[in-house]
């Protein structure tokens, strides 16, 4: 049986996320993925406010920090509202989940965006919630705390 199936065969019926210590092969590798797949998105949404700034005729790059933003939002939140993870998070094969278990909703990947973004923008909280992601259990930043979520590895 394949990793993901069995993935995606535990989690069904459960409620809840599952234990690092008895079920390793959830957080295997998944902080290493998780960088990559931050780079990947990144790239993607900075190549996507490029098009606009082009596609605008260059009106786009006097604006080019709201662009970026906005695209970063609306790219999130869809993306995670959508399948609980970004294109980044798909490529690289692992997915957030809530506290029960279950994938993203509108509401936590609102919420997990915007405190996300609060990270992302204090130096000192990035350089904790990478160490937290590095060195924990279950892999969680800071983001990730208040809602219990986890990065774990895609189903299939």
């Amino acid at each position: 049986m394949a990793m993901n199936e069995g993935v995606a065969g535990w989690l069904e019926g459960r409620g809840g996320l599952p234990d690092p210590e008895t079920e390793r092969r959830f957080y295997a590798g998944v902080p290493a993925r998780r960088l990559f797949a931050f780079i990947l998105d990144l790239v993607f949404v900075w190549g996507l406010a490029l098009l606009v700034g082009l596609l605008t005729l260059g009106l786009g790059f006097l604006l080019l920090g709201f662009v970026v933003a906005a695209a970063d939002l609306i790219y999130r939140v869809s993306t995670l509202a959508n399948r609980s993870a970004t294109w980044g998070m798909r490529f690289t094969a692992i997915e957030l989940r809530r506290r029960d278990g279950e994938r993203f909703d509108l509401p936590h990947a609102i919420g997990h965006t915007l405190l996300f973004y609060v990270v992302v923008a204090f130096a000192p909280l990035l350089l904790v919630s990478a160490i937290l992601m590095a060195g924990s259990a279950m892999g969680r930043g800071l983001h990730d705390l208040p809602f219990g979520s986890t990065m774990i590895n895609s189903p299939a």
